[in-house]
C-alpha cells in the first residue's frame, strides 16, 4: 500500500515539467516559513523578536506633550521591519502555490507566471496592510497613556524585582490598570503609591515610589 502511493507519487513527480517542480519546492519552503511564522505568533516566539532586539523607550515630560513626531516615525519603522519579513513571506507562498496549480491546469507559462505575481502581491499588500493597521492601533494606545505620565498611581499588582506589574492610574480620563515596571528595578508592592515618569514599551509604563512630602 505504501509502496504503491510511493510510486504514484514519484509517477506524480517526474510527470512535472521542470518549472512546475522547481514551484512546488517552493511552494513547500514557503508554507514552512508561514506555518512557522504562524505558530511563532501563537506561542509568542516570533512577535516580539519581529519588532525590535531592544526594549523601545520614549522620553515623555511631565506635561503629556513630548516627542510625538518622533514616536510616529519609530512607529513606523517598526512596522516596516515587520511588514518586510511577513509580506515576503505571504508573497513567496501564495506565488508559489498560484504557479504550481496554474501550471499544472495547463496555463501558459506567461500567464501562470502573470497570475502567480498578481497573487502574491496581493498577499503581500493585505499583511502589510493589516500589520499597519496593528502599528496604528499601537501608536495610539501609547498616545492615550501619555496622559498619565506625572501623574500618582497605585499598585495593584504586585511589581516583582526588575519586572512588570500594574499600576491604577488615570488614563484619559478613565481610571486603568497598565503594566508597569520601577525605573530602579526593586519591587514594589500593592498599595504602593507611585509617580508615572514615563513609557518604555508598548503599554508599558515606567514608575517610581513616590516620595512623601515633609510636614505631610
Amino acid at each position: 500500500m505504501i509502496i504503491g502511493k510511493g510510486r504514484r507519487m514519484e509517477s506524480w513527480w517526474q510527470d512535472l515539467s521542470r518549472l512546475n517542480q522547481a514551484f512546488v519546492l517552493l511552494a513547500v519552503f514557503f508554507s514552512a516559513l508561514f506555518l512557522w511564522q504562524f505558530l511563532g505568533a501563537l506561542i509568542g516566539i516570533s512577535g516580539d523578536h519581529d519588532i525590535s532586539a531592544a526594549p523601545v523607550t520614549h522620553d515623555v515630560p511631565a506635561g503629556g506633550v513630548g516627542h510625538g513626531d518622533g514616536d510616529a516615525v519609530s512607529g513606523t519603522m517598526v512596522a516596516f521591519k515587520l511588514m518586510s519579513i511577513r509580506s515576503v513571506i505571504a508573497f513567496g507562498t501564495l506565488f508559489s502555490w498560484s504557479g504550481t496549480l496554474y501550471l499544472m491546469d495547463g496555463t501558459p507559462v506567461a500567464k501562470a507566471m502573470t497570475y502567480s505575481v498578481l497573487w502574491g502581491v496581493a498577499a503581500m499588500v493585505l499583511v502589510a496592510y493589516s500589520f499597519y493597521k496593528l502599528a496604528a492601533l499601537q501608536e495610539i494606545g501609547n498616545a492615550s497613556l501619555r496622559t498619565a505620565i506625572g501623574q500618582s498611581a497605585t499598585v495593584y499588582a504586585d511589581i516583582p524585582q526588575n519586572g512588570a506589574g500594574k499600576v491604577r492610574v488615570l488614563v484619559s480620563g478613565a481610571v486603568t490598570c497598565v503594566s508597569a515596571r520601577a525605573k530602579d528595578g526593586l519591587p514594589l508592592m500593592a498599595g504602593t503609591e507611585v509617580k508615572v515618569l514615563g513609557i518604555i514599551g508598548p503599554n508599558i509604563l515606567e514608575v517610581e515610589k513616590a516620595k512623601k512630602t515633609e510636614g505631610v
